[in-house]
């Protein structure tokens, strides 16, 4: 019989993030989850070891590269810079880093990159990042760290789920908790509060459709909870399974009627 992989180890070591070191973001026009570089190296070295021992990286090389021409605008509107005959062009800067974690053989290369020179979003002066290269390094170690496990659910989308947030707070305060018993039972208390509430919510639904609503939502939350609290997830939902069923049956005689 083949045994059971053991190559997400190190992926599974390190968790959900923490949404206490997140934060929303606005990316030329997308909205992203930002996530604390040093957050990030705290839990590298909580299960690798510290930087330098159980992980690091060194810098295979580093540039500037144009991206566009630089447009300023004026009362003719958007007119192109130049420096005589040469345009003057935008700039990111680019870092490539080799990371390594364990041994300095399990090594692999990713970049990082920085919006250097630009212009203004109103178009109306030029902006130089003079802490290019230390953004372009954290952006490039976060990149790293990610593909090992580091804050993986972030960058894989997790967090767009409110339901996955909730999980991962809930996850970490009991981590976090300096009477983990306490914590637990404040923990449960609401876990049950919640799901008395979502009973009280179902019977109150208008239609079949608005209860399906509500019943999806709780039930998402609950899966993602009750293994978190070492709770049976079937069993955890079995009261919202009454009430919607129950629910179900008067709508049907109530149409049929």
């Amino acid at each position: 019989m083949k045994e059971a992989s053991n190559n997400l180890k190190i992926w599974d070591s390190f968790g959900k993030t923490d949404p206490k070191y997140t934060k929303a973001a606005n990316v030329d026009g997308n909205a992203q989850t930002s996530i604390s570089g040093n957050y990030m190296v705290k839990l590298a070295t909580e299960s690798l070891g510290p930087i330098g021992h159980g992980w690091g990286y060194r810098i295979l090389e580093e540039r500037f590269d144009n991206t566009r021409p630089m447009m300023i605008r004026n009362e003719s509107g958007l007119t192109m810079l130049k420096d005589g005959d040469q345009i003057i062009w935008e700039q990111n800067h680019t870092i490539l880093i080799e990371f390594w974690h364990s041994d300095k053989s399990n090594s692999f290369s990713q970049f990082g990159h920085t919006k250097y020179r630009y212009m203004s979003k109103d178009g109306s002066k030029m902006v130089v990042d003079n802490e290019y290269a230390k953004k372009s390094l954290t952006d490039a170690m976060k990149k790293c760290l990610s593909l090992i496990g580091v804050c993986a659910d972030v960058f894989m989308g997790e967090f767009d789920d409110r339901a996955y947030q909730d999980a991962a707070k809930l996850e970490n305060d009991l981590k976090r908790a300096d009477n983990r018993d306490a914590e637990y039972a404040s923990k449960i208390e609401l876990f049950d509060a919640y799901i008395a509430d979502t009973v009280k919510a179902i019977e109150l639904c208008p239609s079949v459709e608005a209860m399906q609503k509500v019943y999806g939502l709780a039930a998402n939350k609950i899966d993602r909870e009750a293994p978190i609290l070492g709770l049976n997830s079937a069993d955890a939902k079995k009261p919202i399974d009454t009430k919607y069923f129950e629910m179900v049956k008067q709508f049907s005689k109530g149409k049929a009627a």
